[in-house]
């Protein structure tokens, strides 16, 4: 797949581009993302789809700011991540991967200091693999690890083993991509808080840079939503779930990792740079099924199905499922659950300024409440959540709006 490239414009209309590559070789039953089956055959069409999606929005992009002039973006800037997310973005081969990465830095000019972040399972993990990904400029991994119980994987669908996870980490310790994350869940049944604990010591031995903690959600549609069984498991034991999140972070921290989000944790300075700009409420690009965008105030998602949004692509549409602008009692709500979920909070007193909001008796007492549980405290200004409040953050959002 060798195509002609455009030659790149003068700014980048947002910091941050997520590539979502939908193919798995087996589909986890807890999953609710945009995903499918992978078919090798499949690849090229869809690589070549999200090749002309991009293309076409930064077309669209350049035209809109031509006409309107006043187009509030974030401003002019340099592209600072491109996450390739899924799925399991491993199921492609590397041509695939850097023909992809070729465009977007065509089309959207790129610091010099970008991130490039991939997510790999860790069956697909070898050293020519992880070789061929630093050569194209990946400069940051995420491991889809979850646990190091291979009964634990198996109920949860995994396709790898403890065994083959431990040998991906000792693969990518001696690779030359030395910013990496591993993704560790808890909340599994028939998981022990024993047996989570052993899963953070064990992933801590491998010194990685950043650790994500997944609480597993159930999902309605997904085969774990259907099952009665799970779902009792789920609603029985919140209290231990609870327990293995207090514990982790606490755990974590006397480690070295400094918590910035509910559920990452990194060394300082290897926070994970779409994380860092998602979470601060900056505009982003998503290309390929499934995938969302934000930008002006406007959110947008493309449709789930892979033949439909090859289709829409083929003739010429937008393969947009939805798209919403945001009203400013929604920016509110988004702009303090974004806060709140950060360790740093939110300061009310600019909050309420920036949304013409005041909080009434409700809120007031709400909040002394959480402070007096032990979810939240004041530091100044700032309404900060501690780590028992992060588990309810976005309720607490709910709440908290006037």
């Amino acid at each position: 797949m060798k195509l002609a490239h455009k030659k790149p414009k003068k700014n980048s209309p947002v910091p941050a581009v997520y590539l979502h590559i939908p193919f798995c070789r087996h589909i986890c039953p807890f999953c609710s993302f945009a995903v499918r089956r992978d078919r090798v055959e499949l690849h090229e069409k869809y690589i070549l789809g999200m090749f002309d999606e991009i293309t076409r929005r930064a077309a669209w992009l350049e035209e809109k700011k031509q006409i309107n002039r006043e187009l509030k973006l974030s401003g002019p800037k340099l592209l600072e991540s491109i996450y390739f997310g899924g799925g399991t973005p491993s199921s492609l081969k590397i041509p695939e991967i850097e023909l992809l990465l070729s465009q977007v830095r065509n089309c959207f000019p790129c610091s010099d200091q970008l991130e490039i972040s991939f997510e790999m399972n860790p069956e697909d993990v070898n050293p020519d693999y992880l070789s061929g990904l630093a050569e194209i400029g990946v400069n940051r991994l995420s491991l889809g690890g979850q646990s190091f119980q291979t009964s634990t994987l198996k109920k949860l669908g995994r396709f790898h083993s403890g065994l083959e996870l431990r040998q991906a980490l000792r693969a990518i310790a001696d690779s030359a991509i030395d910013n990496w994350n591993l993704d560790l869940m808890f909340g599994i049944p028939e998981q022990s808080i024993l047996m989570f604990r052993t899963d953070v010591e064990e992933a801590l031995s491998y010194y990685p840079s950043h650790i994500s903690l997944y609480g597993l959600e159930i999902h309605e549609k997904t085969p774990f939503g259907q099952n009665e069984q799970i779902r009792k498991w789920d609603s029985e034991h919140q209290q231990q779930f609870e327990e293995m999140y207090l514990w982790a972070t606490e755990r974590l921290e006397k480690a070295g990792l400094i918590q910035y989000e509910v559920s990452n944790f990194s060394i300082k300075t290897k926070e994970g740079r779409n994380n860092l700009l998602v979470w601060s409420g900056n505009e982003y690009l998503g290309f390929g099924v499934g995938a969302h965008s934000y930008l002006s105030q406007t959110r947008w998602g493309n449709k789930c199905s892979l033949n439909t949004y090859l289709k829409d692509l083929e003739h010429n549409s937008w393969p947009v499922d939805f798209e919403e602008h945001l009203q400013v009692n929604e920016q509110a709500a988004e702009s303090l659950m974004l806060a709140l979920r950060q360790p740093k909070g939110v300061n009310i007193e600019q909050w309420q300024k920036r949304f013409c909001l005041q909080w009434k008796k409700q809120q007031l007492d709400l909040v002394n409440e959480l402070c007096a549980a032990g979810r939240a405290f004041w530091k100044g200004q700032y309404l900060c959540l501690t780590a028992k409040g992060m588990l309810l953050a976005d309720r607490i959002t709910v709440e908290l709006m006037p």
